[in-house]
C-alpha cells in the first residue's frame, strides 16, 4: 500500500466519522431530535464501563423517557426511539464519559416536565 494511498483513506475515514458530530451546523441532522432511548449493556459487562453505571446510577432519573435494558453481552448503546416508539438509530457509548451522554440526551431526546 502507498502512502499516499493510506492517507487518503485516513482522511477519508475521518471526514466520514466527523459528518455526524459537525457542531453549530444548520444541517438537518444537527437538529433530529427522538422522543426516547433505550440504553441496552449487558449487566455483567457494566463493571468495565463505570462512567455508564455513573449515568444509570445517578442521572437516568432526569431523563423519564430513557429505559435502561439489559441484554446478554450487548455492548453499550443508546436505541433511539421516534414518536410510535420504533428504532430509528443506534449509537454506540463504550467510551462516552457521563457528561457526553449527558450532553447527547438532553441535545437529542425530546423534553418532558420531569427535566
Amino acid at each position: 500500500m502507498s502512502e499516499s494511498f493510506a492517507w487518503d483513506f485516513v482522511a477519508e475515514l475521518v471526514s466520514d466519522c466527523l459528518k455526524c458530530c459537525a457542531e453549530d451546523s444548520d444541517d438537518s441532522t444537527s437538529k433530529i431530535t427522538y422522543s426516547g432511548a433505550i440504553l441496552e449493556v449487558c449487566m455483567r459487562k457494566l463493571v468495565f464501563y463505570p462512567e455508564i453505571v455513573g449515568f444509570i446510577e445517578e442521572e437516568k432519573d432526569r431523563f423519564p423517557s430513557v429505559k435502561v435494558q439489559y441484554l446478554f453481552n450487548s455492548p453499550p448503546k443508546l436505541i433511539m426511539l421516534d414518536d410510535a416508539g420504533q428504532h430509528k438509530e443506534t449509537i454506540r457509548i463504550d467510551n462516552w464519559k457521563r457528561e457526553h451522554i449527558l450532553q447527547f440526551l438532553k441535545e437529542k431526546v425530546k423534553r418532558t416536565s420531569a427535566y
